[in-house]
């Protein structure tokens, strides 16, 4: 019987995780014998993250102990004070895609968390136990090297046992890799292995990236935004600075995110409970990019094509999987779209995202889209995932330019002046304080243990952190070197594509015979294939204009996902929605949806592996299907993000003789830190007759996906002679359905009242795609002589 292959996995994140699971689970038992180099003392990658000392039955093994004193809360309701040792990530920041993209086929969430409540945007902290229960599922301890850094490998010579496959693999204890390299290998702690096999799976995100901005090294108050991470990382970088525009560098996801982290701060300054001071009142916050982007939040409405369910209804349903949806497919488009974009699809983007966000969401969610005379841009627009960056635009509390920051200069010791280059020519920011640098992570690092002649057959370009690499096979191999593969080693979307590169290369590997006298090799039209996709690499990486390759190299998602499973002949799993009969729409594209075939794996495993999907495709079915419960979450989400901002309001009292006294205002939702645990977001809201102000409140927003016994969305009164900002009795609590009301004027409308019995309030809340437009508010009560207040909101015409 032959021995198991030996194969090396460089990195216990979701790819090696789901490369090593892959090889023990889905082929036969002794097939390969897989080993995962992790230079951490933990799996999880990027997710590596302390588990916060408030979560019940978690533990963490760091030593080191948070030096704040601070107690204020974060977006997620937990005081800073709570973390511990720190990576790119912050514990309790939330996934960008939902739990349905965020995971492995056949591992669901509730598993993972060991309850049925399952946030649809998980936490890091979230994430990293759902990696350590796959780990513990599918992968035994034994396959696990934690705290072992690789140092370097190299390719077999001949003559080995194996003779012309194979790897030396050199690695060391973490803490003693220094010396080892000061050494030069000798040290009698490093320590070598061979390996007929070699996995690359140590991410995309190596270092963090700064551009080379003359002046900006000089500059003290700058920061990169992977450790801009919570508040008292804002308040660290704000100090004792003088005031002055708060200016994000980087058009990117992060770019977005950091500038929405830095206006919630000022605004949590401007608003804080116990406090009428305005502490950020002399802070601007400013957005430098230098191409398109549309800013997209969490949850759309969608419905799919060929849903046999009512169709005056349609959920607001996680961003994903509206995305992500097959119905949005092109017809006869089932293969990866790779290249350079062309005008045609930039313009098909552009009215895309016109067409899903809405025209009133789009003056403020595009960015740059088009110029001052509404000429569209010639480059494609990126994508950023936010939830309240749009309204940061509207109310102008995030100011943005359009260019390329080329100097950072020094008119007076505490403050900087950028020159940006835009396309009608040089512009000038004063009174910087201080610089966060979104400019994203280049993989070089990621690289290091890697020959030379291995990357000069990769065509490694350290500078390029688009496509450092030429492979073919989606990515994943060069057929030069076929005991080599790259598992999500590329910038997107990962999870789902990952699992299926790791099928891909376990099934090459498992034919290969290294008993043979004859060197293994691929058959000659399948070579002239992988190096006619490795041309179309390199044409890629190599075009110009480059700001013409679009933000992912492999952007394509849906199409990257349909062909690794076709090249793995793995079935896609039919969605059931709806009311039952009709054809089913063709729905999202999921990882629960591509599931691994059972052939020759262990009756337990494969047992365990079809709940798990059984799990994850009833709960997919009952969000898609706009259940009660599930989809609710949407609806909440979208009506209280869509209150941001500012409002005019005219009021109607109406009194039991039917005598009506009418008043007008305006009213604004300021958000700002949750100040109470359990809630996810929080808005002090003011209202304003003239210049005189009549009333605040408090609007709490609660993740009833967490919390499902809880209200959605609360709001409190606010005595100000007792407490200015601060929330004090609950007013109400509206309960929301799970779907909105398509009208004949094409508007959504959402309902709803208050879940305590009196007095009895009505909220209708009218949205153009994503944004509200326009809402009223009805209150009926009995006892003053006044039956009925009926308010009608809408946006102010300068808005």
């Amino acid at each position: 019987m032959p021995k198991p292959k030996r194969v090396a996995i460089i990195g216990a994140g979701p790819s090696g995780l789901a490369m090593a699971k892959t090889l023990l689970q889905n082929f036969p038992q002794g097939t390969f014998s897989p080993v995962i180099f992790e230079k951490k003392h933990r799996i999880g990658g990027l997710w590596a993250v302390d588990y916060p000392s408030s979560i019940p039955g978690s533990s963490s093994t760091s030593t080191s102990t948070s030096t704040s004193n601070s107690t204020s809360t974060l977006a997620a309701g937990v005081p800073s004070s709570e973390y511990r040792s720190r990576g790119f990530v912050d514990p309790w920041m939330k996934t960008n895609l939902s739990r349905f993209s965020v995971a492995f086929s056949d591992l669901s969430w509730e598993t993972a968390l060991g309850c049925s409540e399952v946030p649809v945007f998980p936490c890091a902290w979230e994430v990293r136990r759902y990696l350590e229960k796959y780990a513990e599922v599918y992968i035994p301890r034994e396959c696990l090297r934690l705290g072992r850094r690789v140092l370097k490998v190299i390719r077999c010579e001949e003559g080995n046992a194996r003779a012309r496959m194979g790897w030396k693999v050199s690695w060391t204890d973490d803490q003693e890799s220094e010396a080892a390299r000061v050494s030069g290998l000798q040290d009698s702690r490093v320590q070598t292995d061979e390996f007929d096999f070699l996995v690359v799976a140590s991410g995309h995100f190596g270092t963090p990236s700064f551009p080379n901005i003359p002046g900006l090294e000089g500059f003290p108050r700058t920061v990169h935004s992977s450790n801009l991470q919570n508040p008292d990382d804002i308040r660290g970088l704000l100090g004792n600075s003088p005031k002055g525009k708060l200016v994000v560098i980087g058009g990117s996801m992060s770019g977005v995110e950091a500038a929405s982290s830095l206006a919630l701060h000022i605004s949590s300054l401007d608003f804080t409970p116990g406090s009428a001071s305005q502490a950020g009142k002399d802070y601007e916050v400013w957005h430098v990019g230098s191409g398109p982007f549309w800013v997209l939040p969490t949850y759309l409405p969608h419905q799919y094509a060929g849903d046999y369910s009512e169709k005056d209804s349609i959920p607001f349903v996680p961003l994903d999987l509206s995305l992500y949806d097959l119905g949005r497919r092109p017809p006869g488009m089932s293969e990866l779209a790779f290249g350079p974009v062309s005008p045609e699809q930039i313009s098909k983007r552009n009215q895309f995202f016109r067409d899903m966000l809405g025209k009133n969401y789009g003056e403020f969610g595009g960015i740059n889209i088009t110029d001052g005379q509404g000429k569209e841009n010639e480059r494609p627009p990126w994508v950023g995932i936010a939830d309240y960056y749009a309204e940061y635009i509207r109310s102008e509390a995030i100011k943005t330019v359009a260019g390329r920051a080329c100097s950072v200069a020094s008119p007076q010791p505490e403050k900087r002046t950028i020159d940006i280059q835009t396309p009608t020519g040089m512009t000038s920011l004063t009174d910087v304080a201080a610089i966060v640098v979104a400019t994203g992570f280049k993989p070089s690092d990621s690289l290091s243990f890697l020959p030379q002649d291995i990357l000069s057959t990769l065509e490694y370009s350290k500078n390029d952190h688009f496509l450092p690499l030429i492979l073919d096979n989606w990515s994943s191999a060069h057929s030069e070197i076929p005991d080599l593969g790259f598992v999500g080693f590329y910038r997107g979307a990962f999870w789902g594509p990952a699992e299926l590169q790791a099928q891909n290369l376990a099934q090459t590997w498992a034919k290969v015979d290294l008993e043979s006298e004859t060197p293994a090799s691929l058959p000659a039209e399948e070579q002239r294939s992988r190096a006619a996709e490795r041309q179309k690499v390199r044409e890629f990486r190599d075009f110009k204009p480059a700001a013409l390759r679009g933000q992912f190299p492999l952007g394509d998602y849906v199409g990257l996902m349909r062909s690794l499973a076709r090249g793995v002949n793995r079935a896609r799993l039919p969605i059931e929605i709806g009311r039952g009969g009709g054809v089913q729409p063709a729905g999202p594209v999921v990882p629960a949806r591509y599931p691994p075939y059972p052939t020759g794996r262990d009756t337990q495993v494969r047992n365990t592996s079809q709940g798990e999907v059984d799990i994850t495709m009833k709960v997919l079915n009952s969000t898609l299907s706009a259940e009660l419960g599930q989809a609710c979450v949407g609806t909440e989400a979208a009506v209280f993000r869509a209150l941001h901002g500012q409002w005019n309001f005219e009021r109607v009292q109406t009194h039991a003789d039917a005598h009506e006294v009418v008043s007008s205002g305006r009213v604004t939702f300021h958000p700002r830190y949750p100040s109470c645990s359990g809630y996810g977001a929080e808005y002090l809201c003011e209202e304003m007759k003239g210049d005189s102000m009549t009333s605040t409140s408090v609007y709490r927003l609660c993740d009833t996906s967490r919390h499902p016994n809880q209200a959605a969305i609360s709001v409190w009164s606010v005595d100000e002679e007792i407490s200015p900002n601060a929330a004090g009795e609950l007013v109400s609590e509206l309960h929301l359905g799970p779907v909105g009301k398509v009208l004949g004027s094409g508007e959504i409308l959402i309902e709803a009242k208050n879940t305590n019995e009196s007095p009895t309030h009505i909220y209708k809340f009218y949205f153009d795609r994503v944004a509200i437009t326009r809402w009223s508010h009805l209150v009926c009560q009995q006892g003053d002589g006044v039956n009925r207040y009926t308010t009608q909101y809408s946006r102010p015409a300068d808005a």
